[in-house]
């Protein structure tokens, strides 16, 4: 390669050669800018080893960090900001650096750092692998002369073009990290804790730490851009200014990175810092520059003024910096209130401000700068204003706050409660007892603060549930605050027209009331619906006798101040009412006798059902007597039905059944024997004593053991059993076979009170109705175990009998008796 650079040199037309003006060896990147308007040489004089810096009188945009002087090694370098920046505001920052151009042995590099050292322009660290802003670096006279100086409150992105890790106790800066000799690294380096906790150069904290692809001293300017994003929170109402510092060599983001810093305050104390250059070099005095294209927040300020309505100030004014056409945002920078001389004043919403569009926000200007003056109103005693509450209907589509609204039973609501430190109340609790016609959603407790950025976020509402207070978050500062929000759902207590709310803020021995609130409800009627089924349907869907009726009315009132009318229940010709149920569901219901209700409206509706049956008596008789054959000896004797039963199946114990479905009148039964038992003449028989008919002559067909029982008691309530059925015939009834009148079994008496059927007017409340259509009856002879002896027909012995059938006919009556 030296041949044949020798031969190109050879080859080339004669120039003369021309040093490069300041002893740069490159012109730098054209620019409009002058480096000395915007920088101020490092104050830094160590003795043993000079600084280097200057402002180049031929290029103006650039300034020298480190000079390429043979007989001054050792030196240092630095350029500071003559105004600090604002990190509150976002800032780019364009610049063109040369590093050198022999990368085998051009060493150590500089740094670009953000400062709040209080020595300002004398900040300084040590030369060598220190860049100009670590401790922990000799001063190039003596390898024990360590330099413990550097800068303090401080923030350094370092462009390395040495790799420092050799066994000299100074020269381990990097030597934890990737070897980059020849190369060169970036990185991120907080100079030094304060108080200073490193003891070595190996212990000088790299944050980030960046191989590069190419050589940093490669004899070109470098393309290199700083970014700043800031970034608030806050933790326990306190404000934090955090960002991303972002930085990049070349326009290549893998030749960079971006660094987040929780709390500027942890590293520079402040958040207004001094931006500026170190530098330095060891044994290799090394020329490195820099030319400035764009400076950090260079847009025209924007100014926000506090002012009470008459426009005298009652705050200091708040100056946002920014760069041109990057957004800013005053209200971010207003407090809802200022204390100014002991006065407390309220952002009374208004406001002026010199922007093309007149708002509070936009972008900033290059040429242009913006005033945004806030009004603020002088409120005085603050009480009022320390607690706020509002609410909303979320049900009915509300969506902002107000201190009353209307509201329907089931609606949701949403209560706000506003707190602000304006009576020096920084801490306690929150309390709010709710109405008894409002009932909290859990798990709806919500609360905005600083912390959330002002955004409502789910809160724990154990302590609210349980005795209705909440916490206040954290310290309160003056002027800030909180809020708070719940739902709750209406649930209407009784007849209440308005659900009044108040609540209290309890700090100590101190309590404060908020407004009051009030939920408008609309005046409450009920209904009752009167429903009329026919008994015997299936009640899932009984079969209605006759049109539901149902009554509105003022909750509280009974039915028959609007409707005196017959309807509860109604009559209905040919049915009998005999029970009712207030359950809407009729297949699980209780039923109780029938009688005439008279119910308040309430705010929950109700159903009456009155259930029906059509008037009827039914006489159900076991069809036959059968007893069986006998041999006709002429015998005194008596024959019983269950003599034969196992060839006759006679059903035993005989007896007949009586369904009482009438309801209006005492029932009665009898029984008549039509004739003797006689036989049917057979002509045809081949015995001549049977071709003509013959009479059981003196034969006595005698019931015994009768017994009257109501067969539905075990699925009929009390009150359904309470009629008096009376059995008349004695224990051995013989019947006569010719009786002319029949013979009475059993009456049963009505005790009860009838609906009248051509009524139009109901009867009193809680008249009372007959129990009607539960009436079902057996009368047996016997039972079990004595049904078979129980029925006999006696013959006399001088009574002819023939081998043939005998009957007879039994009428059974019954009857409805006055």
């Amino acid at each position: 390669m030296v041949i044949m650079l020798i031969i190109s040199t050879v080859l080339l037309p004669g120039r003369p050669a021309q040093a490069a003006a300041d002893g740069f060896p490159v012109a730098p990147p054209a620019s409009t800018l002058r480096a000395s308007d915007y920088f101020n040489k490092s104050t830094a004089n160590p003795s043993n080893f000079p600084n280097m810096s200057a402002f180049s009188t031929s290029y103006p945009q650039a300034l020298v960090v480190t000079g390429k002087t043979k007989t001054k090694s050792w030196q240092i370098g630095g350029m500071w900001s003559k105004n600090k920046i604002d990190l509150n505001s976002a800032f780019t920052y364009d610049t063109w650096h040369y590093f050198g151009s022999d990368p085998q042995h051009d060493a150590d590099g500089m740094t670009f750092t953000l400062q709040n050292d209080p020595a300002g322009n004398g900040a300084y660290g040590s030369p060598g692998g220190g860049l100009g802003a670590y401790p922990w670096s000799t001063d190039g006279t003596s390898t024990t002369a360590i330099v413990k100086t550097y800068i303090h409150n401080a923030l350094s992105i370092e462009m390395d073009s040495w790799w420092n890790g050799s066994g000299v106790a100074d020269d381990q800066f990097d030597i934890n990290y990737p070897n980059t000799f020849g190369v060169g690294h970036l990185g991120v380096v907080r100079p030094g804790d304060d108080p200073l906790k490193s003891t070595n150069s190996r212990t000088v904290g790299h944050l980030q730490y960046i191989q590069l692809k190419n050589p940093l001293s490669n004899g070109k300017f470098r393309h290199f851009v700083v970014t700043w994003t800031p970034q608030v929170t806050y933790q326990n109402g306190t404000r934090i200014l955090g960002g991303d510092l972002t930085y990049s060599l070349d326009d290549d983001p893998t030749q960079g990175s971006t660094f987040h810093i929780d709390n500027v305050l942890t590293y520079f104390k402040s958040d207004q810092v001094y931006y500026g250059y170190t530098g330095a070099s060891g044994a290799n005095p090394t020329f490195q520059a820099v030319a400035l294209i764009k400076t950090p927040q260079n847009a025209q300020p924007v100014t926000v003024n506090f002012v009470d309505t008459t426009g005298k100030a009652i705050a200091t004014p708040v100056i946002i910096p920014g760069d041109p056409n990057n957004s800013w945002d005053a209200a971010t920078r207003r407090p809802a209130w200022i204390k100014y001389q002991n006065d407390w004043y309220q952002y009374t919403e208004h406001y002026t401000a010199n922007t093309p569009d007149g708002q509070d926000h936009g972008q900033f200007s290059a040429t242009t700068p913006y005033t945004v003056t806030y009004q603020y109103q002088l409120r005085q005693p603050p009480a009022e204003y320390v607690l706020k509450k509002s609410l909303r209907n979320d049900s009915t589509g509300e969506t902002t706050f107000s201190t009353a609204t209307d509201g329907h039973d089931g609606d949701l609501v949403t209560y706000q409660l506003d707190f602000t430190n304006l009576a020096g109340l920084s801490s306690g609790v929150l309390k709010d007892l709710l109405d008894a016609s409002t009932v909290y959603q859990n798990g709806s407790l919500q609360i905005a603060d600083a912390d959330t950025n002002g955004a409502f976020q789910a809160a724990d509402d154990t302590s609210f549930k349980q005795n209705g207070t909440i916490n206040f978050p954290y310290a309160i500062a003056d002027g800030d605050g909180f809020s708070v929000r719940f739902q709750v759902k209406i649930a209407r207590a009784g007849t209440a027209e308005t659900i009044l709310n108040q609540a209290s803020v309890v700090s100590g021995g101190t309590t404060m009331q908020s407004n009051q609130t009030t939920i408008n409800l609309p005046p409450v009627n009920g209904t009752v619906t009167f429903r009329y089924v026919d008994r015997s349907s299936d009640m899932a869907d009984p079969t209605e006798i006759a049109p539901s009726v149902t009554v509105t009315g003022p909750v509280g009132q009974v039915v028959s101040t609007v409707d005196g009318s017959a309807i509860r229940p109604k009559s209905i010709a040919g049915w009998t009412v005999v029970d009712q149920a207030t359950s809407e569901d009729l297949t699980t219901a209780s039923f109780d006798q029938a009688s005439v209700l008279d119910p308040q409206f309430d705010t929950d509706p109700l159903v009456i059902t009155y259930r029906y049956e059509r008037p009827m008596l039914k006489l159900s008789v076991d069809q036959t007597l059968d007893f069986g054959e006998f041999t006709d000896q002429q015998v005194d004797r008596t024959y019983y039905i269950g003599e034969n039963q196992a060839k006759t199946h006679q059903a035993l114990p005989f007896g007949v059944t009586i369904e009482d479905y009438y309801g209006v009148a005492n029932w009665q039964l009898s029984v008549k024997q039509d004739g003797q038992f006689t036989s049917t003449a057979n002509p045809d028989s081949q015995d001549a004593d049977l071709h003509t008919a013959h009479e059981l002559t003196d034969a006595t067909l005698h019931l015994l053991n009768p017994t009257l029982k109501r067969t539905n008691d075990a699925t009929s309530p009390t009150w359904a059993t309470a009629d008096d059925a009376t059995y008349e015939a004695p224990a051995d009834l013989a019947l006569d076979p010719a009786a002319t009148t029949p013979t009475i079994l059993a009456t049963l008496t009505r005790t009860g009170h009838f609906l009248d059927p051509d009524a139009t007017t109901a009867e009193a409340a809680g008249t009372k109705y007959d129990t009607s259509g539960f009436g079902t009856w057996r009368l047996n002879f016997g039972d079990e175990a004595s049904g078979a002896t129980s029925v006999g027909l006696h013959v006399p012995a001088s009574t002819t009998r023939y081998h043939t059938r005998y009957e007879t006919t039994l009428t059974w009556n019954l009857s409805l008796v006055p």
